[in-house]
């Protein structure tokens, strides 16, 4: 038999004055409480106390309270109907449960729409502007040919050439004149140049999106309007990698970093971006 400590006795007194443990627990307390004056002096006090407790009687209630009551919750009813809301607050209590979760899905929806568009937004400039060029419409152009007293096909330094176009060097980057590009461009704008196809030179132009770094050298970002023959676009592509296609921003008095659109075909046009 297991030995219990007077604390361990003391969390069962209520239980066992009310004659609640089982029978091995009582043994176990009525062993410790023989051996304890202490414990033995509380149950005692305990038993007293509930003892005292049970011979008191139970106050009986006022034999008016269910009365009094009654009358309370009228009158309190009475007041309420007494003092309506108005009429915009009873719409809207109306309204609420109703109205509550089109409201926050219709916020929800123009949140999203809001990034949507943002993030779309570059492309949409891009094939808005090769829809005006292809219907005929007026898009701000800047060609790289916009100084004829330079020509191409002569010796011309960087410098010299981007001297020429110094009132346009800030939106509209210059073509490195001994640069591949240029040569593609001189090519593709000859008047006397093969094309390829049926030879109906604006039958094949071709729109792409570059961004042009600080050196004069430049990437193809994305393809607005993709050429009949793919060998346009790969002669491009190669000409941006065999040499730098611009001259250096220095020169042209422009930002490090621009995104230009670039038509090649019988019309050289470059429509500058700074980002």
């Amino acid at each position: 038999m297991s030995l219990m400590s007077c604390e361990e006795t003391r969390q069962t007194f209520s239980s066992y004055i009310d004659d609640c443990v089982s029978l091995p627990a009582r043994v176990t307390i009525d062993d410790h409480l023989d051996r304890c004056p202490d414990c033995r002096s509380e149950v005692a006090d305990l038993r007293s106390l509930t003892r005292s407790l049970s011979s008191m009687t139970r106050p009986k209630p006022p034999v008016d309270l269910a009365d009094t009551i009654s009358d309370l919750l009228t009158i309190e009813a009475a007041a309420r109907q007494a003092v309506k809301p108005s009429l915009s607050v009873r719409v809207a209590r109306f309204l609420e449960p109703r109205v509550m979760p089109y409201t926050v899905g219709s916020f929800a929806s123009v949140i999203l729409f809001f990034l949507m568009f943002t993030a779309l937004r570059p492309h949409f400039v891009a094939l808005r502007e090769a829809a005006l060029r292809n219907n005929g419409g007026s898009v701000i152009m800047v060609s790289t040919y916009q100084q004829p007293q330079y020509d191409l096909y002569q010796p011309v330094s960087q410098q010299d050439f981007a001297d020429s176009r110094a009132p346009f060097g800030e939106q509209s980057p210059s073509l490195n004149p001994g640069g591949a590009l240029a040569a593609l461009t001189r090519a593709y704008s000859h008047p006397h140049a093969s094309y390829y196809g049926d030879g109906d030179a604006d039958a094949d132009d071709m729109i792409v999106v570059t961004d042009v770094f600080s050196n004069g050298s430049a990437s193809l970002a994305d393809v607005v309007q993709p050429p009949r023959d793919k060998r346009m676009l790969d002669e491009f592509e190669s000409a941006l990698r065999q040499s730098a296609a611009f001259v250096p921003a220095s020169f042209d008095r422009r930002p490090d970093t621009m995104r230009v659109v670039i038509t090649l075909g019988p019309k050289v046009q470059v429509d500058s971006r700074n980002f």
